[in-house]
């Protein structure tokens, strides 16, 4: 009791001018707490997005070495299937025997080779949070597109391989194989065209063949698309076009980029 009356006679010599001085006082201590809290959230918010953007541009990057995979290994198939159908037309749909030079196309029907593409900085932000912290919604939709149709493509690849039919085994005695080191492919296929063209058992897996390829390939062109839409809107999100290191965007893959900044969709294949 006693020290509450000694507090309570202090405050009553404190003047009205020493109140207010007290009281700015208070209030400035307050301000200044209540001031560093909001820059310490505005220098919080401001490295994360700081953060969000940097990933974003690596995100482009890693987007256009992902177009310029994927559009060299899609060309090649497509170059290769060519090859593989115009075979497959004159011995199955003419009854032709294919001149030797065609043949190479007996050699790369059993080949499926395994899709792959860069994915660290993909990784990164799905570990960071995910693809919420991307804002534009139709970029973080392009995103996601691309990396469901990837994986499906890769399954779909791996369940071709797995069931793939070989136009001619090893142990075939109408096949016989060099193995030359001074080739870029030492393995050397010869095959008794003779022998195999009038084979209905050789053209039937040659034309089953020839197809799962062919499907194969129109797999490798969606999700050549996909990337492409990928790295228009991510581009345009961080101001910058899609240049594949490989060289500019032609034809169809041009026009695909320009549809993919222009009104908004989900790409899907033509």
């Amino acid at each position: 009791m006693i020290l509450f009356k000694r507090v309570g006679e202090s405050f009553r010599h404190v003047e009205g001018r020493e109140w207010a001085l007290l009281t700015l006082e208070t209030l400035g201590v307050i301000a200044g707490i209540l001031i560093a809290f909001w820059l310490n959230e505005w220098a919080a918010r401001h490295s994360a997005a700081q953060q969000r953007q940097e990933r974003l541009e690596r995100l482009f990057e890693e987007a256009q070495t992902t177009v310029t995979m994927l559009r060299r290994d899609r060309d090649q198939m497509n170059s290769i299937v060519d090859v593989e159908k115009s075979f497959a037309t004159a011995l199955v749909h003419r009854g032709e025997c294919p001149p030797k030079p065609m043949w190479k196309a007996v050699d790369t029907l059993p080949m499926y080779p395994e899709i792959s593409v860069p994915s660290s900085v993909y990784q990164e932000i799905m570990g960071a949070g995910g693809l919420s912290e991307i804002e534009d919604t139709n970029v973080r939709r392009s995103v996601s597109y691309f990396h469901s149709q990837l994986a499906w493509t890769q399954g779909q690849n791996a369940f071709f391989r797995d069931k793939r039919t070989d136009p001619i085994s090893v142990d075939d005695p109408r096949v016989t194989y060099d193995f030359d080191m001074s080739q870029a492919e030492p393995e050397i296929s010869r095959y008794d065209r003779a022998a195999l063209c009038p084979d209905p058992r050789f053209s039937n897996r040659v034309a089953d063949a020839t197809r799962n390829h062919l499907m194969v390939a129109s797999y490798h062109s969606d999700l050549v698309r996909a990337a492409i839409f990928m790295c228009a809107r991510v581009g345009a999100a961080v101001h910058k076009a899609c240049k594949p290191a490989d060289g500019p965007l032609t034809g169809a893959d041009a026009a695909a980029a320009k549809q993919a900044v222009g009104p908004r969709e989900t790409p899907r294949p033509d």
